[in-house]
C-alpha cells in the first residue's frame, strides 16, 4: 500500500513536467490598465494559442471551445489598446480574434473571425469596433468582408459584404498591413 501511495505521489509531482509549457508571445496593455497576453504552446504539429486576461488563461478561440486549433501564427499585434491575432491551422481559412476593453465601460469586447485573408483595417470608436478583410474567397460578390462589434449588442451572427471600405467618420482607423 505504501509503495502504491508513493508511486501516486510521484506521478502527481511529475505532471507539471509533462504539461504544455506556454510562452508569452505578446503583452497588450488595454484601455483600462489591464493587460491581455497572447500565449503559445508548441508541439510537433504547430502552435496552440491562449489568452491570459485578469489572471485567467483560456483558449484563444472561445467561440469554438470544443475545437482544437493547432497551426502557425499568421498575425499577432497590439495596437490602439487592442489585441488582434490570427492562426493558419491548415484550413483555407485563417481563424482569429480582436479583443479590447471598451474605453468607456471597461467591458471586454471581442470580434471572432474566419476568412481566407488577413484583416487590413480596424476601425475603433467608443461604441463600435469594425474589422475589414479583403474578400479573397469570393464566397460573396462584394470586395470586402466587414465584422462588427456594436456596444452593447455584441457581434452579429454574420459579417457583411461591402464593395468599398467603410467611412472613417467617427472612427480611429488602424492600418493592419
Amino acid at each position: 500500500m505504501i509503495k502504491a501511495g508513493f508511486a501516486f505521489v510521484l506521478a502527481l509531482a511529475c505532471l507539471p513536467a509533462f504539461a504544455e509549457t506556454k510562452k508569452t508571445l505578446l503583452d497588450c496593455p488595454l484601455s483600462d490598465g489591464t493587460t491581455a497576453s497572447l500565449l503559445s504552446a508548441s508541439n510537433e504539429d504547430g502552435q496552440r494559442l491562449f489568452v491570459k486576461l485578469n489572471n485567467q488563461t483560456e483558449t484563444a478561440f472561445t467561440d469554438m471551445p470544443d475545437s482544437d486549433f493547432v497551426g502557425e501564427i499568421a498575425l499577432a499585434k497590439c495596437t490602439g489598446s487592442v489585441l488582434i491575432y490570427a492562426m493558419n491551422y491548415g484550413s483555407p481559412y485563417l481563424k482569429g480574434a480582436v479583443l479590447r476593453k471598451n474605453p468607456d465601460s471597461g467591458t471586454l469586447e471581442r470580434i471572432d473571425f474566419a476568412e481566407k485573408a488577413l484583416p487590413v483595417s480596424l476601425y475603433l470608436s467608443a461604441r463600435e469596433m469594425r474589422l475589414v478583410i479583403p474578400n479573397d474567397g469570393y464566397e460573396i460578390p462584394e470586395k470586402f468582408v466587414v465584422y462588427d462589434y456594436i456596444t452593447p449588442k455584441g457581434q452579429p451572427e454574420e459579417p457583411k459584404g461591402v464593395n468599398t471600405v467603410p467611412d472613417k467618420k467617427g472612427f480611429k482607423v488602424i492600418d493592419l498591413k
